[in-house]
Formats: C-alpha cells, sequence, structure tokens
C-alpha cells in the first residue's frame, strides 16, 4: 500500500550550529529578480541584469523550503525579490510551505506598491509580517530615489497592511542627507500609525561604489541627530543595553520616549550583528548566499531540480557551518562584491 508524504512521520532535524555557536533558524528567498521599481542603492547604473526568466519554479523553491525545515531545522522564512508580489503564484506557495507545521514564521519583504490589492490573499494564504519600503515622505525624492515609483501607492499598501498583518515594519535605507532631513517625520509616522520604523545603513553590495560614498551616513550619526532632535531612545523590553533584536533579523530596536514610536536599526556596515547571524539566503537564480557582504555563492540550482535532498541540505548545512565570523568592512566598500540587490535578494 502507497504511503502518503503527509503520512510520513520525520524524526526531528539535528541542529545546524556553526563553529561560533550560531544556529542556522532562518532562510531568506529570493522568487524573483524583477522588481516594478528601480531604486538607486538596488541596481548598479546600469540597472539589474535579468533574464526574465524564473530559473526556480514553485515547486522548486517548495522542496527548498522542506529542505530548509524538515532537514536542517529552520523556523522562519523571508520571501524576497526583487519586488516578490510580481511573480504570479506567490499566494499559492505560501499556503503550500504553510503545510510545515515546524514553521512558526513566514514574512515578506515588499516595497508596497501591490499590496492594497494582494494583501488580503497573502494574509489568508499565511504571511505573518511583512516589511515595507519606504525611503521619504516627500514625493518627488520617492520618484527620484525609486526611479519613477509612486509614494501614494506604497503609503495606501501600507495603510492595507495595518489592517492585515500580525506585524508592519517600515524598512528605510538611510540615505544622506534626504533621511537627515526626514527623522521627525519617520517618527512621528511610527508614533502615529503604531509602525516600526527600521533605518538601515546603506550597503556597497554592487561593484560600482561612487552611490555609497555619496550617501552612507551611520547609525550612530542618525542617532545624533534623534538627540539633537530631542528624542530619548529607550531600549525595549528586557534586552541588553544597547536595545534588543527583536525577530529573526538584525535589528536592534527602541521605544522613543513619550511616544508610541518604535524605531530600529541595522548597523551592518558600522556595527555588525554577524555574530548572530541566524541565516542562508537563496538567490532567484538558485545560488546560495551565506553572507550578504561577501562574493562567494554556491550554485543549488542543479540539485534543487534533481530533487537531491541529501546534496541540497548537505551544501547548505556546510555552508552554514563553514562561515566566517564576520564580514570585513573595507573589502567590502573597496572590492567587488559581485550582484546588485536586485539581483541578490533583499
Amino acid at each position: 500500500m502507497a504511503v502518503a508524504e503527509s503520512d510520513i512521520v520525520r524524526a526531528a532535524p539535528s541542529p545546524v550550529v556553526d563553529r561560533f555557536g550560531r544556529r542556522f533558524r532562518y532562510v531568506r528567498l529570493s522568487v524573483t529578480d524583477l522588481c516594478n521599481l528601480s531604486c538607486h542603492y538596488c541596481n548598479p547604473a546600469q540597472g539589474c541584469a535579468s533574464t526574465h526568466q524564473h530559473k526556480l519554479s514553485w515547486d522548486d523553491l517548495d522542496f527548498l523550503v522542506d529542505v530548509s525545515v524538515n532537514d536542517l531545522g529552520a523556523e522562519a522564512v523571508r520571501i524576497t525579490g526583487g519586488e516578490p508580489l510580481v511573480r504570479p503564484g506567490l499566494a499559492g506557495f505560501i499556503r503550500g510551505i504553510r503545510r510545515h507545521a515546524a514553521l512558526s514564521d513566514v514574512a515578506l519583504t515588499t516595497n508596497g506598491v501591490l499590496l492594497e490589492r494582494m494583501g488580503p490573499a497573502l494574509r489568508d494564504a499565511g504571511v505573518d509580517r511583512v516589511n515595507i519600503s519606504l525611503d521619504t515622505f516627500d514625493a518627488e525624492r520617492f520618484a527620484d530615489i525609486t526611479r519613477g515609483g509612486s509614494l501614494q501607492r506604497c503609503l495606501d499598501g501600507i495603510e492595507a497592511a495595518r489592517t492585515l498583518f500580525r506585524r508592519v515594519k517600515i524598512n528605510c535605507v538611510a540615505l544622506k542627507p534626504t533621511v537627515i532631513a526626514e527623522l521627525a517625520d519617520f517618527v512621528r509616522f511610527s508614533h502615529d500609525k503604531r509602525i516600526e520604523v527600521r533605518f538601515i545603513e546603506l550597503m556597497p553590495i554592487f561593484d560600482e561604489k561612487e552611490y555609497f560614498h555619496a550617501h552612507f551616513i551611520s547609525i550612530d550619526d542618525l542617532r545624533h541627530h534623534l538627540d539633537e532632535l530631542g528624542f530619548t531612545l529607550v531600549p525595549e523590553g528586557d534586552g541588553p543595553a544597547e536595545g534588543n533584536t527583536t525577530g529573526y533579523g538584525p535589528a536592534t530596536t527602541y521605544r522613543v520616549a513619550g511616544t508610541e514610536a518604535r524605531i530600529g536599526f541595522i548597523s551592518q556596515m558600522s556595527n555588525t550583528k554577524c555574530l548572530s547571524c541566524n541565516k542562508l539566503r537563496l538567490t532567484s537564480d538558485g545560488a546560495l548566499k551565506p553572507c550578504l557582504l561577501m562574493p562567494e555563492e554556491i550554485d543549488l540550482l542543479g540539485p534543487i531540480h534533481r530533487r537531491d535532498r541529501a546534496a541540497v541540505g548537505q551544501a547548505m548545512r556546510w555552508q552554514f557551518m563553514m562561515r566566517a565570523d564576520r564580514y570585513d568592512t573595507a573589502i567590502a566598500v573597496g572590492q567587488p562584491v559581485g550582484r546588485g540587490m536586485q539581483a541578490t535578494g533583499g
């Protein structure tokens, strides 16, 4: 008698722990390198060299999640792009991976443009949390940063997300001088909407470094400007003195005293959180990357297409366990890192 896969009881996977005590818990999955915006910090000047073909089918991606959760012990998946909402079939894929009882968290990173229309289906499919990119409240600046995007469509997506998902966060890539001029606006937005705003240091992830050098501002400088504006940051919860990390990512979060605002910082250039990194990422063309700011990657396309469970699991386990303790920011700033963010997966 044939036995259905759903009737097979798998043994709990052995934890994957590297030589620095970091445990693999989290996979970031780029489902497309296509995007309906074209942000300067996401693309090199020549744009993303997309083939406009998805080398990994939804079944391929489902298989990768299956291996990550059931063989390697991953607890969380974050779906990224490009812009994941531009790929047809996203809700069905999410509904499928929600069959894994050990998968406790499914999150999505989006630019918000399509979220007003697609949000209900994504919630019903099983998305827990959404991070939405918003770098400015000025419509002209927004159009410039995104090469033609509509601020209002993004804001409409944020408003829809507030009613749909368990938690919504705003990702603001800190761009000098824009972010300095709008710091108070972001604090007010967080207070009014009860949404955490996370400021993310700009990264030099593609080979052309001029944009990085022209627009980088450190989190320490941002905190200095917040102090000058009269905002007092209070560490969240029972975390360490410098604030605690919430969720599966590297943000350090604070309350703004006297308000309902919550502010997070991701300081991957000036003060890395490498020693708590618990993730691997897969690009939309099947490359496994153990670190965003290192050029190393391994091609998993063939083993995934062959459904070679052992090879995929072994490669992921090996890549996680052999990671360096941290990346060298000087090398990242001065040498080619390879893909742009749109092609890497945010």
